[in-house]
């Protein structure tokens, strides 16, 4: 039996999964790391901090001397800068939001940088942040070997002196050219960086993954065997994809959390140009893994349980929210709601953007203005659908708000599909482990979370659908009319 670690980095901890080669978990572990944050939009971590948090959960399983091999996955848009064998300063992760004068240079100096990328561009790109390093901690920036753009570029590195990067990651750096297919070179050495400090670019095919064998140093503190294969992953939102529904096109699912989004695999348009769907590189480069982000979700629907039911929990108001959904007439006078208090990143991308809501009534009530928020998030999220073309009767859900029967309705209403809902536990470290199966040409991989989810919850349209139907088009046009209120204020 084959045995392998899937390790899955995200924001806040390292998710750990050993299991066989067919998927059968055999241990699970997690640790933490801080995150530092400051003015100016400082937000930084110590990769070393990942480097041990790797070693504890490998020892907390006490499997670590039966591990065959490993994947990683994880964070992406981050930069580190590494040399003999260490990060050379903090991580500046990809939420860090420092470099925007940095970001405007560069986009004044490169009129097609968004045509080359395939993507809108913002403060937050790897490439600004080289650019900001250069200007206010230049030597760091000319002493580094090499660049690595995420957690489990990091990883691999460590464990194995080689320098990668996989092409989803790649993607969100802002120097991804993906129509000559390689780094943006003239860019980023106009950042103040050098080509030869550019990792290793994955995504050939599925099969240039394998990074290479752990180092001997490396084994000893991970408590692994020296020579076991590192195979790079997807970085995290293509694994969560690839975890979850697989990688083909077509291939799509929601989630619902404190932000939001809808992600499918679509097959490449050579004559896409940038929009407010984010585009990233799958591997092959004949697929897209087009994603449509809604900036706040659940947050927004925190925010109006406290504020229009303050009192009730998430129980008492889902309940109190199915009761009223089901008056045929409550639908007529729920406002429309746009869900964005902090700025808004799908169906338009604006930093400006703030709620709103349009149409009340004598009669609404506060439900009604809870329920608009709901479906204002689901709307958004149709509109990531129709600008992607999107035609899925089975939809896929997960994230913390997938535990919501009226949200999964109103869902499954606005968009006139079914939702399915049910285990899928760490997509990211279960798309790991698929990945080292894949590269090793393992006779057993396990299959998509979702490919295999045989019973579950399942919610289906109802009787209101075509109410829903109706609204898409006039709740589109209201990011259009109100943006320039926002801009104005």
């Amino acid at each position: 039996m084959t045995v392998i670690a899937g390790l899955d980095f995200g924001t806040s901890s390292v998710k750990l999964a050993v299991a066989s080669s067919d998927g059968t978990v055999l241990a699970r572990a997690q640790a933490g790391y801080p995150t530092v944050t400051g003015p100016g939009g400082r937000a930084e971590q110590d990769a070393d901090h990942w480097w041990a948090a790797a070693a504890a959960v490998i020892a907390e399983t006490g499997l670590g001397a039966r591990i065959d091999a490993i994947g990683v996955t994880g964070q992406m848009q981050d930069l580190i800068t590494v040399a003999r064998g260490r990060a050379r300063g903090p991580v500046l992760l990809y939420s860090d939001t420092r470099a925007g004068a940095a970001h405007a240079r560069l986009r004044a100096a490169h009129g097609d940088w968004e045509g080359r990328t395939g993507n809108h561009q913002d403060p937050t790109n790897v490439a600004a942040k080289i650019a900001w390093l250069a200007e206010n901690d230049p030597d760091r920036l000319d002493g580094a070997e090499h660049l690595l753009f995420g957690a489990p570029g990091y990883i691999a590195w460590r464990a194995t002196g080689v320098a990668a990067c996989d092409v989803v990651t790649a993607s969100t750096t802002g120097l991804l050219d993906v129509s000559r297919r390689t780094w943006l070179t003239e860019l980023l050495v106009s950042t103040g960086a050098r080509a030869e400090q550019l990792p290793v670019l994955l995504g050939a095919g599925s099969d240039d993954a394998l990074i290479g064998g752990v180092g001997t140093a490396a084994a000893g503190e991970l408590g692994v065997r020296a020579g076991i294969p590192v195979v790079h992953a997807l970085g995290d939102a293509g694994s969560a994809t690839d975890g979850l529904v697989g990688v083909a096109p077509g291939d799509a699912y929601v989630y619902l959390g404190t932000t939001g989004w809808l992600a499918a695999v679509t097959e490449a348009d050579p004559a896409a140009v940038p929009s407010p769907i984010h585009s990233l590189v799958m591997p092959g480069w004949e697929t897209r893994l087009r994603i449509g982000a809604v900036q706040s979700a659940g947050s927004t629907a925190d925010w109006s349980r406290r504020t229009f039911l303050p009192g009730l929990d998430f129980r008492a108001v889902d309940a109190l929210a199915a009761d009223r959904m089901a008056d045929p007439t409550a639908l007529g006078v729920r406002p429309l709601a746009l869900p964005g208090l902090a700025g808004e990143r799908t169906p338009v991308r604006d930093a400006d953007f703030r709620g709103a809501f349009v149409g009340v009534h004598e009669a609404t009530q506060p439900i009604d203005f809870h329920l608009a928020v709901l479906t204002g998030v689901a709307l958004a999220l149709r509109h990531a659908s129709d600008e992607l073309g999107m035609a899925q009767h089975r939809i896929p859900l997960v994230g913390g708000a997938a535990s919501s029967p009226a949200w999964r309705q109103i869902l499954a209403d606005v968009f006139g599909a079914t939702i399915v809902t049910g285990e899928a536990e760490d997509p990211g470290t279960h798309s790991a482990i698929r990945a080292v199966g894949a590269v090793l040409g393992l006779p057993t991989r396990p299959e998509p979370l979702f490919g295999t989810l045989d019973a579950g919850t399942v919610t289906r349209p109802s009787a209101q659908s075509s109410a829903y139907e109706r609204l898409i088009p006039v709740h589109r046009a209201l990011y259009d009319a109100l943006a320039p209120t926002f801009r104005d204020r």
